[in-house]
């Protein structure tokens, strides 16, 4: 008779879940390709804002608790959401997702707290930028007018470090477990992992890919631009109470560089041939998540165990292959679409600015070419000696070969030839002109003060 088929050892089974696993990240990797553009084939844009909300009144920033608290303030933008767009964690209201109309166009909003307070708006996808700039003007409204119900004369600044601290020990976290858990294991791998969650605030800019060749062409011209556009929208005067005369530049990339080497910069290989979303997500895989939350909305710390482990458990849920994406933070980030992370938070029409600027570069045909030719051969070792010649020579750099100043005026004119193609929408170069005149004046947002 023949013999039964053995039944899979233990071994075996978490193979196979990671196997099944590897598979999910990889399809929600390459998901951009299809999911993420008008039925017209338009490729959208999105635009996160994180900002520090400061008592004009008080003449000091303003945290979570409170009768005068973020906290507070929230709980007073509940009038402008739906009940079924709460979002509540551990108990207590920590944002709002919905949507506001600007024009004609209905644009996604996601209301969210940044460790310390920060306050961060997250609008789109849109393919206009006029409509996400509406957006963010629109919760900018909320916020005023919630305030005021308080009884408070709030502001929310644009920073890419908080300029009222010496220390971000001065800063409590907001009362959610995540942050706790990020708080604990990263202060054991960087020096400045308190500074990056506590005192730290960006501006994120999102972009459509198509297939994986097309995403691999647009992710490797992020990571090459990444430290010249950290430099562009430098907005750190001050670091740890020193002022502008003392402060280094590019504060928040410095930062970056001192929290968990293992999860952010540039992903190992990514200039290497065979690089793609396999490779991207067998990195994720090797990297300590630092907690899971379940598809319930559980959350467990997770200190000696990788993504990889966690993948060998069980099957993941949707939700729970979105937080393992979530918990690594490289310069630029693949979530189904490529998340650009270097920018300093900018006040909002220069926040466009820079996102037409994003634009006009890679959703222009001749305009992308011409941008990748201006950087043809950077890889990891030229992107890394960008970073440090921005760092400590501004714009007496020579970056990739060529001054600093040639290149911004020639990565201005390339996306405003892009602008003025069949992607771009009205106004949308005028934004554009509003941040470039700065650097055509040699000029970053920190010197504005």
């Amino acid at each position: 008779m023949p013999s039964e088929p053995a039944s899979p050892t233990c071994h075996e089974r978490r193979l196979e879940r990671l196997e099944r696993n590897h598979e999910r990240l990889v399809e929600r990797l390459a998901s951009g390709a299809h999911a993420s553009t008008h039925q017209d084939g338009t490729r959208r844009l999105g635009l996160e804002l994180e900002r520090f909300v400061y008592d004009n009144s008080a003449a000091g920033p303003v945290g979570y608790d409170g009768p005068r608290g973020v906290g507070r303030l929230l709980e007073g933008m509940r009038r402008f959401y739906g009940p079924d767009q709460l979002v509540m964690i551990d108990g207590f209201l920590a944002g709002f997702a919905g949507e506001v109309t600007v024009g004609d166009e209905a644009v996604g909003i996601t209301v969210s707290l940044e460790p310390a307070a920060q306050l961060e708006c997250s609008v789109g996808p849109s393919a206009s930028v006029a409509a996400l700039l509406g957006a963010v003007e629109a919760f900018d409204e909320q916020v005023s007018a919630a305030a005021q119900d308080m009884g408070c004369d709030f502001s929310l600044v644009p920073r890419g470090y908080n300029p009222w601290i010496s220390s971000p020990e001065d800063l409590p976290l907001i009362p959610k477990e995540r942050y706790a858990l990020m708080d604990a294991y990263l202060s054991r791998t960087g020096r400045y992992a308190r500074d990056m969650m506590r005192a730290s605030a960006s501006t994120q800019v999102s972009v459509d890919h198509g297939d994986e060749a097309d995403a691999l062409a647009m992710y490797r011209l992020a990571i090459a631009l990444g430290p010249l556009l950290s430099f562009l929208c430098d907005n750190a005067p001050v670091w740890r109470g020193c002022g502008a005369d003392e402060a280094p530049r590019m504060v928040r990339s410095r930062i970056w560089e001192q929290v968990d080497p293992a999860r952010c910069g540039t992903v190992p290989h990514t200039f290497d041939e065979g690089f793609g979303f396999e490779a991207y997500a067998a990195w994720l895989e090797n990297v300590c998540p630092i907690l899971f939350t379940d598809a319930r909305g559980t959350t467990i710390p997770t200190p000696d165990a990788t993504e990889g482990d966690i993948m060998c458990g069980r099957d993941l849920a949707p939700a729970e292959v979105t937080h393992m994406l979530s918990m690594v933070f490289p310069d630029t980030r693949w979530k189904g679409f490529s998340e650009i992370r270097v920018a300093d938070s900018l006040p909002p029409r220069l926040a466009a600015g820079y996102t037409a600027l994003i634009k006009g570069i890679f959703y222009d045909d001749g305009a992308f070419a011409a941008t990748r030719g201006l950087l043809a051969g950077a890889d990891e070792a030229t992107v890394a000696r960008a970073w440090k010649a921005l760092q400590e020579d501004g714009w007496d750099a020579a970056v990739y070969g060529r001054p600093m100043g040639e290149l911004a005026d020639e990565l201005v004119s390339i996306a405003r030839g892009g602008l003025e193609g069949p992607a771009g929408l009205p106004g949308e170069t005028g934004l554009l002109e509003g941040i470039a005149s700065l650097w055509g004046e040699r000029r970053v947002p920190r010197d504005l003060d």
